[in-house]
């Protein structure tokens, strides 16, 4: 017996089969268009020389109850049906920061990059990841993840409008219009009435453009003090993590000096010694929401024990 773990997103789908004992080795595919998430599953399941018993969903979308309705795919999941439809012993449904969240306990400090140093104060982790969206998750002792959906609430974007008179509020909604990659787009047709894809955007930014690196600048000045807020809110005193490819590819531009400042100095003096232990880390490794799925299986078996 093994069993399948797949992580769908809104372009790519990625699954491994897992025996204990063994490594990952995660297959990533484009989603096919015209297939049910259904059918999806079965065809992974017939790739397995093992018969599939327990079954790990990481999805993009809010979970409600046993459901994700997928945001960026017509997919609605449902974990109770899953089970039922393939006779399965299992099967967790996961938001995919949530399953991403389970993966910090297991990450080298050798995939990281330090952008803060900082003093471990409690056992709080928070992981954030600007995407396609923006996605938040508090991690508490190793053990529980709660997930959020930040990214689409109207959290600090007052604040944001009121002290960048220059941005166009009509562009701007809620916090991931700003932080995230089309948020990165967003800000630069908002300064300079361009159309820049975030690819485009870091490409002229590594060649020193200075529209794009303006850009960039007041993406990383929003980003840092984003974190600030939720420092207070979450209290991340072992650590704040940020993960993605978007933030993978603007490992090279960041400013540290800039970012970590600008963290910092955005609360009042009574906080700053507190935002001063907090470190904050870029992770490098690729597919956290797979991993997290096996972390919270084995996590979940514990627990029967």
């Amino acid at each position: 017996m093994s069993v399948c773990i797949v992580d769908i997103g809104g372009t790519n789908i990625r699954y491994s089969f897992y025996s204990k004992g063994k490594k990952l080795r995660i297959k990533k595919g484009i989603i096919p268009s015209k297939k049910s998430f259904l059918n999806i599953l079965s065809d992974i399941f017939n790739e397995s020389d093992k018969p599939i018993k327990d079954l790990v969903i990481s999805a993009a979308g809010p979970k409600y109850k046993n459901t994700i309705e997928m945001t960026n795919q017509n997919f609605k999941i449902d974990s109770q049906k899953i089970k039922e439809k393939f006779k399965l012993k299992n099967c967790f449904l996961l938001n995919d920061l949530e399953a991403a969240g389970y993966s910090l306990k297991n990450i080298s400090s050798k995939n990281n990059l330090i952008l803060k140093k900082g003093n471990q104060i409690n056992k709080n982790k928070v992981l954030v990841c600007p995407g396609t969206g923006l996605g938040l998750c508090l991690t508490i002792n190793d053990k529980l993840v709660v997930p959020s959906e930040i990214g689409n609430s109207k959290f600090f974007t007052f604040q944001i409008l009121q002290e960048y008179r220059n941005i166009d509020p009509s562009l701007f909604n809620k916090i991931e219009d700003f932080i995230s990659g089309p948020g990165l787009s967003r800000l630069h047709r908002s300064l300079y009435k361009k159309d820049l894809l975030p690819a485009e955007l870091i490409n002229k930014a590594s060649r020193k453009d200075l529209k794009a690196l303006k850009t960039l600048d007041l993406f990383f000045e929003i980003f840092a003090k984003f974190l600030a807020e939720i420092s207070l809110v979450y209290m991340p005193g072992n650590g704040i993590f940020i993960s993605g490819s978007l933030m993978r590819n603007l490992e090279k531009i960041i400013n540290k000096k800039k970012f970590n400042k600008n963290f910092v100095e955005h609360v009042e003096k009574s906080h700053k010694k507190v935002l001063e232990s907090f470190e904050i880390s870029l992770i490098k490794q690729e597919h956290l929401s797979v991993y997290g799925c096996k972390e919270f299986f084995n996590l979940t078996q514990k627990g029967l024990n």
